[in-house]
């Protein structure tokens, strides 16, 4: 009895495990969808993760063609952009940033372009190391080496080495020559020569703050208090212009030192005015200031400082830059770009010739070419006040009106030890200097 029981039991369980196996070897159909969510940390750790942003070192700043040329760090290829008023200049904090520090050799982060193909911003690196004010070194080209003190470095064929505002070869490096050298870990990516650097140090600000500065020919900034700016050693005329009121003296700057520019001295009696006149042979060119409409040719009275100056004609290329006056009289030639059916532009109106002259002392025939314009006691720059432009153009009929989308003070990243020095000015508080003579021999020299 208790072996047939025995049997059965065994019978059973060997339909029950065949059962199953014919269940395991069936699809089951119309089984709901188990999905399985990511728990919060995977999800966060995702989030997290920064897409790799390439990077680029500048090889030239276009300020005619507001244009920058820069070479891509991964695939050592050039490319070329486009920058305007609103392109924001930043630090590798993406603080707003001094337009003068965006220089050939410099490594740099570029965000995205707008409809018009335009750079909406552009920010220094911040995965390289930067050393300044680089004296004592050693180049090794053959063995493909640069000692920087008691460090050595590699140099390859993709290393830069510029010199000024162009591109030079390692034998132009003079061995008494100072260096700014840039790389990532032990690579050099590239090499700056560099002339000694100091500081001027403005006072008295308040009657000019937010407006422009012009320092020589080559840097403009705005002024945003009593601040720190770093240049290099030499003798330049500095600018201020605001509501009536500015001039124009010249400072000198040693190597680490502080020169004190007292805005106060610079202010003069006002509000003054300056006789301007526009002209262009643009048949039908409207021509309007702080979006007044004026008569071409026909002169008008300006308060001293920044105004709006923008040109509208048919079949040309519209614009509108920014007007820095500080002289007593002014005539400018407009130059407008003109358009064909291809789509390429060709210069028309106004001289192009680069004639240019000072009447009087304190008066002037300045010429412009392309789209940038000149304007009394400076150029107006391609990109206008409170805008992000490029500020060590060579021989560039730009002074007094660029500026970096109304930068912040000069952050310096000079190493060496400066002392404050207060500088006297050949020239100082003579608001009567016409800085237009300046503007015109720069403006004669880039159009020659």
């Amino acid at each position: 009895m208790n072996t047939q029981w025995k049997k059965r039991g065994l019978l059973v369980g060997l339909l029950v495990m065949a059962v199953l196996c014919v269940a395991c070897g069936q699809e089951k159909k119309n089984e709901p969808f188990t999905y399985r969510a990511p728990s919060p940390k995977a999800e966060e750790q995702k989030s997290g993760e920064k897409k790799q942003e390439t990077e680029y070192v500048i090889c030239d700043i276009n300020m005619e063609e507001e244009t920058i040329t820069l070479m891509s760090l991964d695939s050592n290829r050039p490319i070329r952009c486009k920058y305007n008023l609103s392109t924001k200049f930043m630090d590798k904090y993406k603080n707003s940033y001094s337009t003068v520090h965006f220089v050939p050799g410099q490594v740099v982060k570029l965000g995205e372009k707008n409809e018009d193909s335009v750079l909406e911003s552009i920010w220094m690196s911040d995965t390289v190391w930067d050393y300044d004010d680089v004296g004592n070194y050693q180049i090794d080209t053959e063995k493909g080496a640069m000692e920087i003190g008691k460090s050595t470095y590699r140099i390859t064929d993709d290393t830069l080495v510029f010199s000024g505002d162009r591109q030079a070869d390692w034998d132009e490096i003079g061995t008494d020559d100072v260096l700014e050298v840039i790389g990532s870990d032990k690579q050099i990516i590239s090499v700056m020569v560099t002339t000694g650097h100091g500081y001027i140090q403005l006072t008295n600000s308040g009657t000019f703050k937010d407006s422009m500065i012009c320092i020589g020919n080559e840097i403009f900034t705005n002024i945003t208090g009593d601040m720190k700016i770093e240049v290099p050693e030499g003798t330049y005329p500095i600018t201020v212009a605001k509501d009536g009121y500015g001039g124009t003296a010249e400072f000198t700057v040693t190597r680490n030192e502080t020169t004190v520019v007292d805005l106060d001295q610079l202010k003069g009696k006002g509000p003054k005015t300056c006789k301007l006149t526009l002209q262009t042979d643009v048949e039908g060119a409207r021509v309007y200031i702080d979006g007044k409409q004026i008569e071409v040719g026909k002169e008008l009275k300006v308060t001293y400082g920044s105004h709006k100056l923008s040109v509208v004609a048919e079949g040309y290329e519209s614009w509108e830059k920014t007007l820095v006056v500080n002289s007593k009289s002014a005539t400018i030639e407009l130059s407008l770009t003109q358009q064909d059916s291809s789509g390429s532009s060709s210069t028309d109106s106004g001289s192009s010739d680069g004639n240019s002259a000072t009447t009087g002392g304190s008066s002037n025939n300045s010429s412009t070419s392309g789209n940038n314009t000149s304007n009394s006691n400076s150029s107006s720059s391609r990109n206008a006040s409170s805008s992000s432009t490029n500020n060590r153009s060579t021989q560039s009929s730009n002074s007094n009106s660029s500026t970096n989308n109304g930068s912040s003070s000069y952050n310096s990243s000079y190493k060496g030890n400066s002392s404050n020095k207060n500088s006297s000015s050949s020239g100082t508080g003579n608001t009567d200097v016409d800085y237009l003579t300046t503007i015109s021999n720069m403006l004669n020299n880039l159009l020659q």
